[in-house]
């Protein structure tokens, strides 16, 4: 099948196969599909940790977990969190994203702590699926609640008072490491720009494991879409696994998404270009030229 300019996601993929593949996707549920991302990652992170252990096959407790974070945190032995973990004997009890979001976001939840999940946990369980490195999540986070939020992450997470204190000062994020599993939660203050506010307020809670039901709250795929775009054009356009990221949600999506909103929220974020080439890209061209 011949789709003008329709780019697939990996070279070596047909536009036959790949558009079987999302058909396939597109019959599951978020709950089946967080399954899979959960699956997949863990699998990674296995492993890695296999391979660290083959290549250190006598080293120590604290030795496998400071090699395993030099591989999945991208820690300098500069790095305070470095000396942090140097100084554990915990042995690795490895963590899927999804579970890892849910324990952050429970907590949360029981400070009254509004927040959402975005990044690549939101882009895998809307578009196409694939193992992440982190979590990423939008909190709107005061210092009144600071403290009691320090306080309930500890012990099991490692969090820095001073980062948190910058971070809702200036509006920015601040890292959690989980002792358990060294998996980490990037949480982003929210900020009072426009589109960081409209995206919080179209937020939605998704079902996304059962027995027992457990929820995360994700942003709409509209919006996951032009994130992924800001961050794109941040990386002056370079990102590869973020372009790839929005073109998975819009090849998912299709025509269940608000094309009006992103063509507004486009305008106003100056991605009108890349949100073109992205529709292009994802076979949407066709039907949306009369926008643009």
């Amino acid at each position: 099948m011949a789709i003008a300019g329709y780019k697939t996601q990996s070279i070596d993929t047909t536009i036959d196969a790949e558009l079987y593949l999302f058909g396939l996707w597109k019959s599951l549920s978020l709950i089946k599909k967080a399954e899979r991302v959960s699956s997949w990652t863990k699998g990674c992170l296995e492993l890695s940790l296999i391979g660290i252990k083959q290549r250190h096959p006598h080293a120590s407790l604290s030795r496998l977990r400071l090699e395993f974070a030099k591989a999945t945190l991208k820690l300098n032995p500069s790095d305070f969190l470095y000396q942090h973990i140097s100084q554990s004997n915990q042995p690795l009890m490895l963590i899927d994203p999804i579970s890892l979001a849910l324990d952050v976001a429970k907590i949360l939840n029981e400070l009254d702590i509004p927040y959402l999940v975005g990044g690549s946990v939101a882009s895998s369980l809307m578009g196409e699926m694939r193992a992440t490195e982190d979590v990423d999540m939008v909190a709107d986070l005061t210092m009144g609640k600071m403290i009691p939020l320090i306080q309930t992450l500890q012990p099991r997470f490692y969090v820095s008072e001073d980062a948190v204190r910058d971070a809702i000062r200036y509006k920015r994020s601040f890292n959690v490491i989980d002792n358990e599993s060294l998996g980490k939660v990037d949480i982003f203050i929210l900020k009072d720009n426009p589109f960081p506010q409209i995206e919080f307020q179209r937020r939605r809670k998704q079902l996304v494991r059962q027995n027992p039901d457990r929820m995360l709250v994700l942003p709409t795929p509209e919006d996951i879409i032009l994130q992924k775009l800001v961050w794109y054009r941040m990386t002056r356009n370079e990102s590869q696994r973020q372009w790839r990221d929005v073109l998975g949600v819009l090849k998912l999506q299709g025509d269940r998404l608000d094309f009006d909103y992103l063509q507004k929220w486009a305008i106003e974020l100056n991605l009108s270009d890349l949100l073109k080439t992205a529709y292009t890209e994802s076979g949407l061209e066709i039907s949306l030229n009369e926008i643009f």
